[in-house]
């Protein structure tokens, strides 16, 4: 398996570049770049911006970027949904409209792109590869990136997940389509990457890049507006965020979450749980500063952007890491490491001890500043794009 990003621990991020397979045949600042079709976790947003600051085009392209996100998180937004397309005769009209918006986009697209980078899926999906056979037939460069549950198969799942996170998640699709897709990718994709350690298994020969954060954004607040400022209080804040967790089912561990914090309560500390959902991601960076640990996931094995922001904004942070998320993470990795089984001795720990808390704040926000700044991941792409250009 090649894992270019993983150093030593005596070396540098910048070493990492020097790792990646092939040979520099383009200017990476000359690329022109297309993140498409999906919103994940504003990650496209993140690294397409600091792209743009190497000197790179890349924008960011969305079918419709209204099903719960802001429309600044993408440049180019068509403003339809594909699941809404349909040869119904109350729907022909409108689904050959939007059809021709689509086809039209493409081609100009075709026109403008040298690397087409998608986010879990091409523009047609599980629906066709016409997409992809014209993409390769006009030289432009592939990519395919994962981040869980696009690539996840619900048998394999089953086998391999300790604490169960699949039995409580509803985001799986048939395995069947899974494989068919995974195929296709592997196929006509230049290369693929992944984020997370939980499809390690699944996609063998991608490379893993880490998260990238926008550590400007992403730092201790000076100020907090008055709409997003907590009453004061002397209890220790716990802070689970958990976007949309109702529609998404409690794969995080948040009920497990609420246990740990009431016999933390029932044992005489005092601490206070602050369950975020809903809260819109500008917003978030208030809370993580009011806050003073943080909790992310206790289920699925990895680490997602909750765990990397806590970090940005000098914070603990607990999460449930596998063992093979150690084999591909940076060293020296403060995440405090939670189960089910250890959460609440976990919390009681950092709970019973503000000097570790400091101590996990200040090095988690160094650690985030080696390993997951996005300029620094900006350019890890950028040369990766440029290395595989044939």
């Amino acid at each position: 398996m090649q894992r270019p990003f993983e150093p030593d621990t005596q070396e540098t991020p910048a070493v990492w570049w020097d790792r990646i397979p092939g040979r520099a045949r383009k200017d990476p600042t000359r690329l022109r770049i297309l993140h498409a079709p999906a919103i994940v976790t504003h990650q496209q947003w993140t690294v397409s911006r600091a792209q743009r600051r190497l000197g790179a085009v890349s924008d960011v392209m969305a079918f419709s970027a209204q099903a719960g996100y802001p429309t600044t998180t993408c440049d180019i937004n068509l403003g339809f949904s594909r699941h809404q397309l349909s040869l119904r005769p109350s729907r022909l009209v409108p689904t050959l409209r939007d059809l021709a918006r689509f086809i039209r986009f493409f081609f100009w697209a075709l026109w403008r792109y040298d690397v087409f980078h998608f986010h879990s899926e091409s523009f047609l999906g599980s629906h066709g590869d016409w997409d992809l056979k014209l993409l390769r037939l006009f030289g432009k460069t592939i990519v395919f990136q994962y981040w869980g549950f696009d690539v996840k198969l619900h048998s394999m799942a089953l086998l391999q997940e300790r604490y169960g996170a699949v039995k409580r998640d509803i985001r799986f699709y048939a395995n069947s389509r899974k494989l068919r897709d995974n195929l296709m990718h592997l196929r006509y994709a230049d290369f693929r990457v992944y984020s997370g350690a939980e499809v390690l298994r699944n996609v063998p020969d991608a490379l893993f890049i880490p998260i990238a954060i926008d550590l400007e954004r992403w730092r201790p607040v000076a100020e907090i507006p008055a709409e997003h400022r907590l009453p004061p209080t002397d209890a220790v804040r716990i802070l689970h965020p958990f976007q949309t967790w109702d529609t998404r089912g409690d794969w995080k561990g948040t009920r497990l979450v609420r246990e740990a914090v009431d016999r933390l309560k029932a044992e005489g500390h005092r601490v206070e749980l602050m369950f975020l959902d809903r809260v819109p991601n500008e917003a978030m960076p208030y809370y993580y500063h009011q806050a003073d640990i943080v909790v992310e996931q206790l289920l699925s094995g990895f680490h997602g952007n909750v765990s990397v922001e806590a970090m940005a904004m000098a914070k603990p942070a607990i999460c449930y890491l596998s063992e093979d998320a150690y084999k591909v993470l940076p060293p020296g990795n403060p995440i405090v490491n939670a189960n089910p089984d250890t959460l609440t001795d976990r919390l009681r720990g950092l709970v019973t001890s503000p000097d570790l808390c400091r101590e996990l704040g200040a090095r988690g926000r160094a650690y985030v500043e080696a390993y997951y700044d996005a300029m620094k991941i900006a350019q890890v792409y950028l040369e990766l794009y440029a290395r595989r250009w044939r």
